[in-house]
């Protein structure tokens, strides 16, 4: 039996619950005979446990019980029991922290007392848990406005400098309150300044860290929690990160970047593994990074390998780097032809690190049962089959091509001209309205100064952010926004044209939502074309940092052909507001000029387009 010292206290901890304080009772236990010393608190349903109150006991009797050795603390929680943190998470000694089965509540709240910051931090080792952190708006907007300084430093590096593992397992934030806050205008323009600030800030170094794991997450706080870290620090030690059980569909963006090669020289390991990724496209190694980096993609959704990926994973696995797809439901297909030819160089001095390729089974496209290992797949056996079938139906198709076009040409000219007879008055009548509408009036300039496209879940920027700033800037400015100018009942699609057609400018609010949106890419087309045929309509504000690999071909042209604005800069709204304001005097002048003419043209009895 290990030597067990337990102690039962009460303290008194100054939460506000209405006009009263709570008791909270605690039960820990010190485990003497475990290097370094371990101490367990179990809270249990109605109890509180707070590192606040604990620190203060431990200042009083940690000479007592432990001495100036260090020690590790596990937080278990049964029954829904409630524990406080508040960061820095800071305790003297201690090295390690694990919380399982907990609501946390505080972890987003800092304490940036003296004698708090004057603690030594030697934690090594953070865990939680099957956890649920609850983050309330209103204390981050307190910190803010009064320790705007001190929070930034914090904000920029996530989690403590001296962390070798960080583990975040099967956990989420808890939004509190679950309506979005209303913010005033000066909150707004303090909570802009201060992610602006942020961004500019120079990325934290993280020199102990070796291990990351964002694990069993949904896959959106998996994406976001990663990116936050990666993209902000600098990572001399850190070998493995883990990512596995997230249901991601895509790879996190600030995965296999030139950013991550050089600010994570050391990594050896990607756990993606459990996941709903469908192909290798996103592998990319930077060519100075001369480290072995192994990307575990086992039990994905990967189905074949084209013959692109199978040249990004001959590209990557060169000097034995490897990429692990045991456990995808792979099909042997005819389109992945240098997949095969891949697997038949494989051999112990050729590729090693892929010899068990060689074992694996694919489904027959053929058969929706049949299973067989795909060095036995016979391309040239099965293939030619299939191509053989194309060619007997194309040499049909030849053979009658005269005689099918001959009478698809006949077929049309006859419904076209019944048609024609049928409705030729209506279609006059919709030709004498078209060619009415489109009639170069002067007094019909465009309706709004700027049509706004943008991700609905982005409308909070866009309305408390960017609209705001613009009507204060520009006061008669004219935007269009969906909620507002969308005609109801009418097409999206229709609404969409209408809504490019009859703006000077389309701002296009680039981000990450942006880019998952198919509305989103169906309003840049149309705006894209717009700008061919009349320059300077389409302006790109990009609002946070993208992987531009991520683009489809259009936009990333246009990113590189085209200037764009980016929120970090310092002079992003002057700039913004410089261009609407000198495309609404050019409206104006154009617009005076033109009457002049056309008053000479028009015949004296001519008021008006009809």
């Amino acid at each position: 039996m290990p030597w067990i010292h337990i102690f039962n206290i009460l303290i008194l901890v100054n939460f506000q619950y209405g006009n009263g304080q709570r008791f909270v009772s605690q039960s820990c236990k010190i485990f003497y005979d475990i290097s370094p010393t371990s101490v367990i608190c179990d809270v249990t349903s109605g109890d509180t446990w707070c590192l606040d109150s604990f620190r203060e006991l431990m200042n009083g009797t940690k000479k007592s019980y432990l001495g100036d050795d260090q020690f590790t603390l596990e937080i278990e929680c049964h029954g829904g029991g409630n524990i406080s943190i508040r960061q820095p998470i800071k305790l003297p000694g201690m090295t390690s922290l694990t919380v399982r089965n907990c609501y946390i509540t505080d972890y987003y709240d800092y304490d940036f007392s003296q004698e708090v910051s004057s603690i030594e931090s030697v934690l090594q080792n953070l865990k939680f848990t099957n956890c649920k952190i609850e983050y309330r708006s209103l204390v981050f907007m307190n910190h803010v406005q009064k320790n705007s300084r001190k929070l930034l430093a914090y904000e920029k590096c996530q989690i403590s400098n001296t962390l070798r593992t960080f583990i975040f397992q099967n956990s989420s934030i808890d939004y509190y309150p679950k309506r979005r806050p209303k913010y005033t205008r000066k909150e707004l323009k303090l909570k802009s300044d201060y992610h602006n600030e942020l961004r500019l800030l120079r990325k934290c170094s993280h020199d102990n860290l070796t291990y990351v794991e964002i694990s069993s997450l949904n896959r959106f706080s998996a994406e976001v929690r990663v990116n936050d870290l990666l993209q902000n620090g600098i990572f001399n030690s850190l070998s493995v990160i883990n990512l596995t059980n997230n249901g991601l569909e895509r790879v996190p963006s600030s995965l296999f970047t030139d950013s991550m090669y050089q600010t994570i020289d050391r990594l050896s390991n990607v756990d993606l593994s459990r996941n709903n990724i469908e192909d290798i496209s996103f592998l990319y190694k930077y060519f100075d990074f001369d480290g072995n980096l192994n990307v575990d993609l086992t039990r994905n959704r990967i189905t074949e390998l084209s013959n692109l990926d199978t040249n990004k994973l001959k590209s990557f696995s060169r000097l034995r780097n490897e990429v692990n797809i045991r456990e995808n439901p792979l099909i042997c297909t005819c389109y992945q032809k240098l997949f095969y030819e891949f697997i038949a160089e494989i051999n112990d001095k050729k590729w090693r690190q892929y010899t068990y390729l060689k074992s694996m089974q694919c489904l027959d496209q053929e058969s929706d049962r049949n299973l067989k290992n795909i060095s036995e797949f016979s391309f040239e056996g099965m293939c030619k089959k299939t191509h053989s079938v194309v060619c007997v139906k194309e040499g049909t198709f030849e053979r009658y091509k005269c005689s099918f076009i001959g009478f698809t040409l006949v077929l049309l000219t006859i419904v076209f001209t019944c048609l024609f007879s049928k409705y030729k008055y209506k279609i006059k009548q919709l030709y004498r309205v078209k060619t009415t509408d489109q009639c170069h009036c002067p007094d019909n300039p465009k309706c709004y100064d700027a049509f706004i496209s943008y991700s609905s879940s982005d409308e909070r920027w866009v309305y408390d952010v960017l609209c705001t700033k613009l009507k204060s800037l520009l006061p008669d400015i004219n935007l269009c926004l969906h909620h507002k100018d969308f005609i109801p009942g009418a097409c999206i699609a229709e609404n969409i044209i209408n809504s490019v057609e009859n703006s000077r400018y389309t701002l296009l609010i680039l981000s990450l939502n942006f880019i998952e949106s198919e509305w989103c890419q169906m309003e840049f087309q149309k705006a894209f074309h717009q700008t061919l045929k009349h320059r300077r309509h389409l302006l790109v504000l990009l609002i946070e940092d993208i992987d531009f690999s991520l683009l489809d071909y259009d936009l990333r042209f246009f990113l590189q052909t085209y200037t764009y604005l980016k929120y970090s800069e310092k002079l992003f709204w002057q700039k913004l507001a410089g261009t609407l304001q000198m495309s609404k005097d050019e409206a104006k002048t154009l617009s005076h000029s033109t009457n002049q003419v056309f008053n000479q043209l028009l015949p004296p009895d001519y008021d008006s387009c009809v």
